[in-house]
């Protein structure tokens, strides 16, 4: 961070002491302690109108099935040759004598489980794997973000989330009011999640995830946690990265959406706001926190809806 972000983000700090001293959570927020075996933490709900834009099924198995090359053995010039000679789409290479079992393996990969299938065939960077967010309900995807106290071996203490219903987004939020609640900060995180969970994350894959495996497993909570993965940083390079200064979410956010986060506390700045918060017990330095997440997860529901109206 320059020196003038360090002291503008002090100056905010100083300012929502003054105006939230004396106040407690119940009055900023609409939330309530949410109980469990491992002990209690600070749920916070909200809900607003959204609308997802996504590619509909068919138009993502057209696409798919339209890339000969999908198939083990055909390269770009051997594609144009069998297009030529009228196999189309991989559906047609089932009358092909060569590429017939490799298109029928391919078909029944993508029936059975087309995640799994678009998976295996592109790389988690490769547009297509956008695809895949078609063969899954909207509610599937879950938004997810973290906050720390620092970026390695140090505890957790707000994760984020979110998911789609009805033209609808709902944010959850798990806030850990002392360093005892990461416990069930992460217990309710992990309760939240099926075995059709779908991650959706900006860079969650190098960061949020392993760190929240690794301070579960510090709990003795153990957990896998292998669901499929939409990694937005990696997609968002390849779309947008030679036309913005660089692919931070806040960037994107302003050039993408036109948004302008108010009084934001910076990342690198969370931990030094909530030690604060925990040395003076006034919330005023949660505050924004709880807001940077919040508007974080919401954005990530943005990006992958920008991505997806762009390939339809």
């Amino acid at each position: 961070m320059h020196h003038d972000e360090v002291e503008d983000a002090r100056q905010l700090e100083k300012e929502l002491l003054e105006r939230h001293r004396g106040r407690d959570l119940d009055e900023i927020f609409e939330g309530e302690t949410c109980e469990t075996p491992q002990g209690s933490c600070y749920k916070i709900e909200e809900t607003e109108k959204f609308k997802i834009k996504r590619i509909e099924k068919d138009k993502a198995k057209k696409a798919l099935l339209c890339d000969l090359k999908i198939l083990h053995g055909i390269g770009d010039y051997k594609e144009q040759n069998l297009k030529s000679k009228g196999y189309a789409t991989i559906e047609d290479l089932l009358d092909h004598p060569n590429h017939a079992r490799k298109a029928e393996e391919f078909l029944c990969r993508l029936d059975e489980s087309p995640m799994d299938c678009i998976r295996e065939c592109f790389p988690g960077s490769n547009p297509k794997q956008l695809y895949s967010s078609s063969f899954r309900e909207e509610n599937d995807f879950l938004f997810f973000d973290i906050e720390t106290l620092g970026l390695r071996n140090e505890p957790l203490i707000l994760i984020g989330t979110a998911r789609i219903t009805d033209d609808h987004i709902k944010v959850t939020q798990y806030l850990a009011t002392g360093l005892d609640d990461e416990k069930p900060v992460i217990g309710n995180f992990l309760e939240d999640l099926n075995k059709e969970t779908v991650f959706v994350s900006f860079n969650g894959r190098g960061f949020d995830l392993p760190f929240i495996r690794n301070r579960a497993y510090h709990h003795g909570i153990g957990k896998k946690l292998i669901h499929h993965h939409l990694d937005l940083l990696h997609f968002s390079r390849r779309t947008w990265g030679g036309a913005l200064p660089n692919c931070r979410l806040q960037t994107l956010e302003k050039h993408l959406f036109d948004l302008h986060r108010y009084e934001d506390v910076p990342s690198s700045q969370v931990p030094a706001f909530y030690r604060t918060y925990m040395k003076t017990g006034n919330i005023g330095p949660l505050v924004p926190i709880v807001e940077h997440n919040k508007i974080d997860v919401i954005t990530l529901a943005r990006i992958l809806s920008k991505l997806q109206e762009d390939m339809v």
